[in-house]
């Protein structure tokens, strides 16, 4: 008999996947990255459903484990675009090319069908015995199932590494482009990232002395907990995470319309060498300074380099170059250091709290103040308070 535990715990899952797919798919419509999350969560949740299946419908069992094979081939994939997609420089959109991340869903089709035609004998005897098989149908289906196996694995290792690339290079065009970003780095990403590695690092080990699809990680029960985690992760921030660029392209787009002949309009995530020499940039430093100083633009906590280029009729990416060339910084801790200093003569009268002297100089958060401040200063704010008081 299938653990309670496990059953009422499959049953959340399918319970939190019905009430966020729809919404999901709703949304979907307007922008193609919800769909790839859609579809993983459906995966997730038919396979959630295994133990309710083989327990309270065992004569659907072999048609279901048929199902569920080639399900488990759709999950990389799917986090793989959901990613690609909220942290595009672009709206993202499906193409043909994708179709080769579904390479190894076309033969575990095949083994799927294998496995509708196996012998209810034959099938007890992989799926559910676990014992040694000796007709040459299960035999070829028994290693073929393994040999995707471990095939599934590698492709989960391959896109795990391939997301930690990609969320890092995207937390770097960040700070390129935004003054604040806490609530479009993904770091609720790491969490989910470090179980499923976790995860397909146990399953690696167990793999060649466990059941294809009983127990196959470390026990039923931390395989459902594990996967009601997942699931209930992915839908929570999935409904809240916006793409990261999102603003920030519809800026650039409008400053494109409205561009005069004067002003020169390009992206910094698209940097490449450019015309622009030591000269002009110094001057370009100069400017953007100056404008820091005089009209302090750094108090306004959504200030992203395109509306710094707007104000000041220079090109997003020569702004960028600058920074990068010739003040060895990027737009990000440029302009938290301007937020810094002007913080530090508040905390020193201390006559408001922390969070007020963050928010007033820029900041959207006191974590996100904290940071800078200690990245500049070296020093917490009460510690900096607490030394330069003394003086």
């Amino acid at each position: 008999m299938t653990d309670p535990f496990v059953m009422i715990i499959s049953m959340v899952i399918l319970g939190q996947v019905l009430l966020s797919v729809p919404i999901l798919l709703s949304r979907a419509m307007k922008s193609a990255i919800f769909l790839p999350l859609a579809i993983f969560l459906l995966a997730n949740s038919t396979i959630a459903l295994v133990p309710v299946v083989n327990a309270q419908f065992p004569d659907l069992s072999q048609l279901y484990s048929a199902i569920v094979f080639p399900t488990l081939f759709l999950l990389c994939p799917c986090l793989w675009f959901y990613i690609e997609g909220i942290t595009a420089e672009k709206p993202w959109k499906l193409n043909r090319k994708q179709i080769r991340h579904f390479v190894l869903l076309w033969p575990a089709l095949i083994f799927a069908v294998m496995i509708i035609l196996l012998p209810k004998d034959m099938y007890t005897d992989i799926f559910i015995d676990d014992v040694d098989v000796v007709a040459p149908l299960a035999i070829t289906t028994a290693i073929g199932l393994l040999v995707m196996m471990m095939l599934w694995l590698g492709q989960c290792v391959y896109i795990a590494f391939r997301i930690i690339y990609r969320l890092v290079d995207y937390r770097k065009q960040l700070k390129n482009v935004f003054s604040n970003h806490d609530d479009k780095s993904l770091n609720w990403m790491n969490w989910l990232l470090f179980i499923a590695i976790s995860t397909w690092l146990f399953s690696l080990a167990t793999v060649f002395s466990s059941n294809l699809f009983d127990n196959f990680l470390f026990n039923i029960r931390t395989e459902s907990l594990l996967l009601l985690l997942l699931v209930w992760s992915l839908a929570h921030f999935g409904l809240q995470q916006k793409p990261g660029f999102t603003g920030y392209s519809e800026s650039v787009d409008i400053a494109v319309r409205n561009n005069d002949d004067n002003v020169e309009i390009s992206s910094p995530m698209k940097y490449q060498r450019s015309a622009l020499d030591n000269e002009q940039s110094n001057r370009i430093a100069d400017k953007i300074n100056n404008i820091m100083s005089k009209e302090a633009l750094y108090l306004d906590s959504n200030l992203s380099l395109q509306k710094l280029a707007n104000h000041s009729a220079i090109s997003p990416n020569y702004i960028s170059q600058t920074l990068n060339e010739t003040l060895c910084t990027n737009f990000f801790d440029f302009i938290n250091k301007w937020r810094i200093e002007a913080a530090k003569p508040k905390i020193l009268a201390n006559q408001n709290s922390v969070l007020t002297i963050a928010l007033e100089v820029g900041f959207n958060a006191r974590s996100s103040f904290y940071k800078a401040f200690k990245q500049e200063t070296g020093q917490t704010p009460s510690e900096f308070r607490k030394q330069n008081s003394s003086h």
